[in-house]
């Protein structure tokens, strides 16, 4: 596409390259935290590599008079939306960024793939039909074989007024997709043999570049325990992929194109990677910026402004990259109609675009009014109950007062437990759900569901941790310093090591070891020295009165 040797670094084997680099620098031996590389990724990757497609949009004048009326419109429209969706919608915000996310990724790596077979002249509508199944069905289906994926897609999708999805549907879904992918596989396979002996041959290049792509996806979401770091990972490869592809094309775009402004034929030009990389960076700023804001109003913008870059990423390339267009086709350095589009619906109406866009703002706009007419519980009133409530024992039967709250509330409790019961092989949403069970008062149910589950996951610090709070507001303290002596063995951390420490010194303060517990609480503020007010507010406070634990479950 580019030269064999950069194509193999930037495009093909970019995984070969990623994947240890990122394993490296999470293991203990460098120790960078999961959530510390996701946000440098997200930051000056994810975000950066939306500033080219930016720069093309408003830089090349002839697409911009071709699509004004979305260039001008969309980012004011978006960066409104983002105000009533996060602070009303927030789990349809993040089904939105879901499900665009892996489409974009998806439709990146097709693009790709007929791009190589267009280098050979293998054009055939049924071809790309193929290589566009083959990319649906290996992203699709590996966001349904990771159970937490799933659960955390049941979460919003419940949040945001989904019906139940009863565990069979489920069940039926997550391997019938696993056959479809057999079923398209073979399919692809058996085409690509036909077309390689009538001819034109399929490249073979774009084998090895499906296989890393999809590769790269796969070990993201399913051999990858952090989430996070899994879809940092894959990240990485899709945003080198994009800057290499974009460079390349809008270099051959200044060599030919004299209507491109001033801007963008300064930049892509023999000489100026390095400034190219520099302004990406700058742009990806933005995203680290973002959560070290703290005033209110202007973390809100900063965030809007993300969105919206986020966003227009994922609308703008779905029309300006299209290689069909002859345009991209000889800034591609592809023969003129070299590519066939694959079968699409609504292709022979003029106003298609409108019509695939209007139910969606419809359904918004009505949305964003009923907020108007009827505000709901805002997103940091749901966080509040949600941290209080789904992810801290309290240790005793939740009591609200206003009804929209208590609504909100049981809605929650039922949706945690239809998920735990649809998605069994996910812990986190079994945790979840024992949670609730013990903040509802039911701690013996609760405690039962725990120990099923550390049956199935023996070294799970968070249950561990859970089961013995739930023994401690019981009044079990034997069986929660057992509970918290495990968690204690399992800890990896100095933050969890001082909370557990912390907590054991209570148990033995209640019982009366007052040198046990200073011991303890030693331990406690030598991994975590902020908790020194906490110990001495505790020792303080020790005294012969009775435990103010109750007796029974």
């Amino acid at each position: 596409m580019i030269n064999w040797r950069v194509d193999s670094l930037l495009i093909l084997l970019t995984p070969l390259i990623a994947v240890p680099a990122v394993f490296l620098l999470s293991s203990s031996t460098v120790g960078v935290d999961a959530a510390t590389i996701s946000l440098i990724v997200t930051a000056f990757f994810a975000t950066g590599h939306h500033l080219p497609g930016m720069i093309r949009a408003y830089g090349d004048r002839d697409l911009f008079q071709r699509f004004k009326l979305r260039f001008i419109l969309a980012p004011p429209l978006v960066f409104l939306a983002y105000f009533p969706l996060y602070n009303y919608h927030f789990d349809l915000y993040r089904l939105i960024i879901l499900v665009w996310a892996t489409w974009h990724g998806f439709m990146q790596l097709y693009g790709f793939v007929r791009i190589y077979d267009a280098k050979v002249g293998s054009t055939a509508k049924a071809t790309a039909n193929w290589d566009w199944l083959v990319c649906l069905c290996g992203f699709a289906t590996a966001r349904l074989m990771r159970p937490e994926q799933v659960s955390n897609t049941l979460g919003h999708w419940y949040s945001a007024g989904g019906p139940l999805i009863p565990p069979t549907l489920l069940t039926t879904v997550r391997w019938g997709a696993l056959a479809i992918c057999v079923a398209v596989l073979i399919g692809f396979t058996v085409n690509y043999i036909v077309q390689w002996r009538r001819g034109p041959k399929p490249n073979p290049l774009k084998v090895v570049m499906l296989i890393s792509g999809i590769g790269t996806w796969w070990i993201a979401m399913c051999f990858v325990d952090e989430l996070i770091l899994g879809i940092a990972l894959f990240d990485i490869c899709h945003d080198v992929q994009y800057l290499a592809i974009v460079w390349l094309y809008n270099c051959r775009s200044v060599n030919a194109n004299p209507k491109l402004n001033r801007f963008m034929r300064y930049v892509f030009r023999r000489g100026m990677v390095l400034l190219y990389l520099g302004l990406i960076t700058a742009y990806g700023t933005i995203g680290y910026i973002a959560p070290l804001v703290k005033d209110g109003t202007i973390s809100s913008i900063v965030y809007s402004v993300l969105f919206t870059s986020t966003i227009l990423h994922y609308y703008y390339d779905g029309f300006i990259w299209k290689v069909r267009e002859k345009t991209n086709q000889a800034n591609l350095g592809l023969a003129q109609g070299a590519v066939m589009p694959r079968s699409q619906w609504f292709s022979g109406i003029r106003s298609s675009h409108a019509l695939k866009w209007a139910p969606a703002i419809v359904v918004l706009g009505l949305l964003f009014l009923s907020d108007l007419i009827d505000p709901p519980l805002t997103t940091a009133q749901k966080d509040k109950m949600d941290k209080s409530y789904a992810q801290t024992v309290v240790g005793k039967p939740i009591r609200l007062e206003k009804p929209e709250e208590i609504s909100w509330l049981n809605e929650k409790f039922q949706s945690a437990q239809d998920i735990a019961a649809t998605v069994p092989d996910d812990r986190r949403a079994q945790l979840r759900a024992s949670i609730l069970l013990a903040n509802f008062g039911r701690n013996n149910e609760a405690a039962n569901r725990l120990e099923e589950l550390l049956k199935q996951h023996p070294d799970y610090f968070d249950a561990h941790t859970i089961l013995a709070e739930i023994h401690l507001y019981q009044g079990n303290l034997e069986q929660a310093s057992d509970r918290f002596q495990t968690a204690l063995s399992l800890a990896k951390t100095g933050k969890e090591r001082s909370a557990i420490n912390l907590r054991l010194g209570e148990i033995d303060l209640h019982k009366k070891d007052f040198a046990a517990a200073k011991i303890r609480f030693q331990k406690a503020v030598e991994d975590d020295p902020r908790l020194s007010a906490s110990v001495e507010a505790l020792e303080k406070a020790s005294s012969p009165s009775p435990s103010p634990y109750p007796t029974d479950g």
